[in-house]
C-alpha cells in the first residue's frame, strides 16, 4: 500500500511505494527494461540504415532498405525522419530516395582531424620496422604523385633513407606502383596520358604498355616486388591498404639494399607487410573478403 511520507518529494514517494510492493517494483523494472532495449533497439536499427549505403548504392528508397535491413517501413520511416531532421541523412524530394546526410562528413572529417591517418598508422609501421630492421614508409595520393606520408627506420647500418613529407613519382618504385594498380581505371588511364605527353617523363608507347601489364599483375597478386626500379641497389615490398569501401587510400613499402632482399626472404618480408596492411586496413574498416574498390 501506497504511503504519503510528508516532506517527501514525488520521486522519494514513488521511490518508497516500489520498494513496499513488490508487484509495483516489477512493473517499474519491465517498463524500464521494456524502454532501455527499444532504445538500444532503435540506435542498432539507426546503424543497420547507414550500412545500407555504399559506394555502388548511394541512394536508396524506403522499400530498398527496408528490403535490406528486414526493418517494417512504418518503424522504418520514423527513423530515418529523425536521421534528416539531424542532418545524418539526406532526402531527395523528387525521387524520395535517401542518402547519407553532411553531418556524418562532419564527423569523419573531426574522425581524421582529431585522430589522423599518420598516428592511427605510425604505431604499426614502427612495429614493421623493428620487426624487419629495415625501411618502413606509408605512401598516399597527392595529386599526381605519391606523398610519404609515415617513415619509421630500421636498425640496419647501411640502409634506404627517405623523409617524411617527400613527394614522389606515382608511377615508379614499389609504393606507388601500388597506389596506381589499385587506382580507379578511368584516372588511371588520364594520369598515364598526361605523363606520356608531359616534357619531363615523355614515357614510350612501349613502356606504358609493359607497365599496364605489370599494374594487372600487381592487382591481381596483391602486393609488388621491385628492384632497381627508382634507385640502382634498392629493392623494395609494397601492398595496399584499404578503407571501408574496399578502395585503396594508401600503399606501405619496406624498402633496402637489394643485397637482402633475397627471394626467401622476400617471402618473409611479405608476411609481415600484409600482416601490417590487413591491420591498417581493418582500423579504416575494411572487411576481409570484401573485394578491392576503385579508388
Amino acid at each position: 500500500m501506497a504511503v504519503d511520507c510528508p516532506g517527501s518529494t514525488a520521486k522519494s514517494a514513488m521511490v518508497f511505494v516500489l520498494e513496499g510492493d513488490d508487484t509495483a517494483m516489477d512493473k517499474y523494472r519491465k517498463k524500464y527494461t521494456r524502454e532501455e532495449n527499444r532504445h538500444v533497439h532503435t540506435v542498432v536499427n539507426m546503424m543497420e540504415v547507414f550500412e545500407c549505403f555504399s559506394v555502388s548504392e548511394p541512394e536508396l528508397t524506403l522499400t530498398a532498405l527496408s528490403r535490406k535491413t528486414g526493418i517494417h517501413k512504418s518503424r522504418l520511416l520514423r527513423i530515418c525522419g529523425d536521421l534528416v531532421f539531424k542532418g545524418y541523412l539526406g532526402r531527395d524530394q523528387k525521387t524520395l530516395k535517401y542518402r547519407l546526410g553532411p553531418q556524418l562528413m562532419i564527423l569523419g572529417r573531426t574522425y581524421r582531424n582529431t585522430s589522423g591517418l599518420d598516428k592511427l598508422s605510425r604505431p604499426i609501421i614502427r612495429m614493421l620496422a623493428e620487426r624487419t630492421r629495415e625501411t618502413v614508409s606509408l605512401f598516399v595520393h597527392q595529386g599526381p604523385r605519391r606523398l610519404c606520408l609515415v617513415k619509421e627506420d630500421g636498425d640496419y647500418p647501411i640502409r634506404y633513407v627517405t623523409a617524411e613529407g617527400e613527394i614522389l613519382d606515382l608511377h615508379r618504385g614499389a609504393g606507388g606502383m601500388v597506389l596506381l594498380a589499385f587506382l580507379d581505371e578511368e584516372k588511371r588511364r588520364q594520369l598515364m596520358a598526361a605523363l606520356a605527353a608531359d616534357p619531363a617523363t615523355m614515357l614510350p608507347e612501349s613502356w606504358m604498355k609493359d607497365h599496364e601489364r605489370e599494374l594487372r599483375e600487381i592487382r591481381r597478386k596483391g602486393y609488388v616486388v621491385s628492384y632497381g626500379k627508382v634507385i640502382p641497389g634498392v629493392a623494395a615490398v609494397a601492398a595496399p591498404v584499404f578503407d571501408f569501401s574496399g578502395t585503396c587510400w594508401a600503399s606501405v613499402a619496406i624498402a633496402g639494399p637489394v643485397q637482402r632482399f633475397t627471394a626467401e626472404r622476400c617471402q618473409g618480408l611479405l608476411n609481415d607487410l600484409n600482416e601490417a596492411t590487413a591491420e591498417l586496413s581493418a582500423i579504416m574498416g575494411y572487411q576481409v573478403g570484401r573485394p578491392a574498390a576503385a579508388g
